[in-house]
């Protein structure tokens, strides 16, 4: 469902047109905190990256866009011999405990001398997902394999705001500092902590599973560009 719902996102930001129209585009640094009963089960914030592109509509204050961020809550690292016959080789054992979230989003956005309060409206989905992967031991830590432990997406919707200041006017272009918060409805899935992972005699992986809803509150601070 998350893959249908993003490729459907892409493509309407695509089929906007291009031509005589305004795009803003951000990137930015993205804080995460669980609230209600998902900061009670997931009592840790989350740390990540987050990024927009807005068209637009003519003659009005009003942007569409979509927004995609990632966020970690949680890593585990342990290390491992490559095999009980070759013990000189260790391999670095890398878990992640991520949320994934793409959004359609409905902004009013009014200019006023260069500062550009707006409010938005967002519909989407959260996707929470547990990864481990193996990555090399030279320095550089590239993944060698990676497979998704444990996965569970649920639809979010919610509302925000932020202020964007202009720090560069190119005329046809300019550069913004960009502050903005978020607060996410989810509803329930079900997701891994850290420390939830475990083997049985046989070797088999399992998992303490947590469930609840998923609302979140996210702040954003980064730069905004206008085009």
């Amino acid at each position: 469902m998350m893959r249908i719902f993003l490729l459907a996102s892409v493509l309407a930001i695509l089929s906007m047109p291009a031509h005589s129209q305004n795009f803003d585009a951000d990137i930015n640094i993205l804080f995460g905190m669980p609230q209600t009963d998902f900061r009670e089960s997931l009592d840790r914030n989350a740390l990540g990256l987050n990024g927009s592109i807005a068209f637009r509509i003519p003659r009005l204050p009003l942007f569409a866009g979509l927004e995609l961020g990632i966020m970690t809550y949680g890593r585990e690292r342990r290390r491992e011999q490559l095999s009980p016959t070759i013990p000189e080789i260790q391999l670095e054992v890398r878990t992640d405990y991520d949320i994934f979230t793409s959004h359609l989003f409905l902004r009013f956005e009014p200019e006023i001398h260069g500062i550009r309060p707006y409010l938005d409206g967002l519909v989407g989905i959260k996707y929470l997902f547990t990864e481990s992967s193996i990555r090399d031991d030279d320095g550089f830590g590239e993944d060698i394999a990676s497979t998704t432990n444990y996965d569970d997406s649920s639809f979010s919707y919610g509302a925000g705001g932020g202020i964007k200041v202009e720090v560069y006017d190119g005329g046809r272009d300019s550069y913004m500092i960009n502050l903005k918060a978020r607060y996410l409805f989810g509803a329930e899935a079900s997701y891994l902590q850290p420390g939830s992972i475990d083997t049985d005699r046989g070797g088999n992986l399992i998992f303490d599973e947590s469930v609840s809803g998923t609302n979140l509150l996210t702040i954003h601070l980064g730069m905004a560009y206008k085009f």
